[in-house]
């Protein structure tokens, strides 16, 4: 059996003398064989894709909302500080640029996920900590369901 085996890895073509027919070994993949395996391939990769989206869109969503918990912290500590939040129109920038000679509490405001500006609005109408923080989801358009807010818990339903 080795032997053979051998013999065929050496000598790939068929010996008419010997009255030897191609077997398997011998043998490529026919057309059809190769369009099943890509189509299984395809089949796997469409799912894992589909799958690997969704798991973005839910880690962004997370990403925004321990955003919007580290600033909720920071506008905390500014209200600490000043014993009162800012204005909106001092914004998430009076935490970069406190009054007086105080020092930042934060380095930098970040953005959102999607590259957008955090909504800050003091005093606030639908949370019960003086503001509203929020995001406006991946299509920065206030409203649509896709928003993430300051009440919001980790899971981006409304608390």
């Amino acid at each position: 059996m080795l032997n053979r085996l051998l013999e065929l890895m050496r000598n790939r073509r068929p010996d008419p003398a010997k009255g030897r027919t191609p077997n398997a070994l011998e043998r490529g993949m026919t057309l059809v064989e190769i369009m099943v395996v890509l189509v299984i391939i395809s089949l796997v990769v469409g799912v894992v894709g589909v799958n690997v989206f969704n798991t973005y869109q839910k880690a962004q969503r997370k990403i925004a909302f321990t955003q919007i918990k580290s600033l909720g912290d920071a506008l905390d500590l500014y209200k600490l500080t000043f014993h009162n939040y800012p204005t909106t129109g001092e914004g998430l920038n009076a935490l970069v640029s406190p009054k007086g000679n105080e020092k930042p509490i934060i380095q930098q405001v970040p953005k959102d996920p999607w590259g957008h500006d955090y909504v800050y609005i003091s005093p606030g109408s639908t949370s019960t900590t003086g503001y509203d923080l929020m995001s406006y989801g991946p299509d920065g358009v206030q409203g649509g369901g896709d928003d993430i807010t300051n009440t919001d818990n980790p899971e981006g339903e409304k608390k």
